[in-house]
């Protein structure tokens, strides 16, 4: 199922080149498939996005939920803008480098991003139009190919990232410099929505922090989970506490009340029972991955203090 997103004023295609209701999105595996037909990209700790591009200067930039997000990143609409690569549908990712690796708590929309950040870049890994046409339907190789052809020299802030055939070295490289992972690719496989296939497969590293714990959930009076503050947001909450901390948790708490630390709560912490802590504290904490609103997925406790 696709959809159309009608376009007004400067940059209206004569073909409005139908986007994916929702892009297509690799699976995960604990393993790299190997083989000739296997392709290999790094996992650019980013936030997905498609781009429209009219082939004239127009720019519509899309989140991973096919929402207008041009407000949200003018700075990367200001280093589209100039290309001249045809009528096309680029899929990639909207990345934060900060000189040594892509950092997503800096790629996020909110109050601490600047407006313009010189060192966001958008980096291409597929195809979905090419001068109007869907090539959808076609292998990703030879998608691949077209775009790489639209981008013969790799500019610092906007490139096509590199398609490679050795997985097991790739996931070395990313493991020795700490980037979040890599992405398997079939390279016969055709362009499908969301995970409705068995071509892409994304293996990544866990993500391992030290976060702050600065309130107490409750469940029926009594200590539930952790709320987590890292990097000065709120990333979740962590539950798996065994008795014994339960029971000094329950104690600290009634001796260092204080007040929420965070500017704005979702609907669903406002109605949870929480008490702020006036004496946040360390603990451990590894998850699959920060979602693309910042959010630890399946984290889980590993214990308390910072590493030594």
């Amino acid at each position: 199922m696709s959809i159309i997103i009608e376009n007004k004023g400067k940059g209206d295609f004569m073909n409005p080149m139908t986007l994916p209701k929702v892009p297509m999105a690799p699976i995960t595996s604990s393993e790299i498939p190997v083989g000739p037909e296997w392709g290999y990209q790094i996992k650019w700790d980013g936030v997905r996005t498609l781009v429209r591009l009219d082939g004239n200067g127009g720019v519509e930039i899309f989140s991973k939920r096919v929402e207008p997000r041009n407000d949200r990143f003018p700075e990367i609409v200001e280093l589209l803008s100039p290309l001249r690569i045809g009528a096309c549908v680029l899929d990639g990712e909207i990345a934060y480098f900060d000189g040594s690796r892509p950092n997503f708590q800096r790629v996020l929309v909110g109050v601490n991003r600047k407006k313009y950040d010189e060192n966001m870049i958008f980096v291409a890994f597929d195809l979905l139009y090419d001068e109007g046409e869907d090539i959808r339907p076609l292998p990703f190789k030879e998608r691949y190919s077209r775009l790489a052809s639209k981008f013969p020299e790799k500019q610092p802030r906007v490139f096509v990232t590199d398609l490679v055939y050795d997985g097991p070295a790739l996931w070395e490289w990313v493991n020795t410099r700490e980037w979040e992972g890599i992405i398997s690719k079939k390279l016969d496989s055709p362009y499908v929505e969301a995970k409705k296939h068995k071509y892409w497969f994304k293996k990544r590293k866990e993500v391992r922090i030290t976060a702050d714990v600065v309130g107490i959930k409750l469940k029926n009076g009594y200590v539930s989970s952790l709320v987590l503050r890292y990097d000065d947001r709120y990333v979740g909450h962590v539950s798996g506490i065994d008795v014994a901390s339960k029971k000094v948790l329950a104690q600290f708490m009634q001796q260092h009340p204080g007040e929420c630390p965070f500017e704005t709560l979702s609907p669903g912490m406002k109605k949870s029972n929480v008490v702020w802590l006036a004496v946040p504290f360390p603990c451990r904490v590894t998850a699959l991955e920060f979602s693309d609103s910042g959010i630890l997925r399946q984290p889980k406790l590993l214990g308390f203090g910072a590493e030594g």
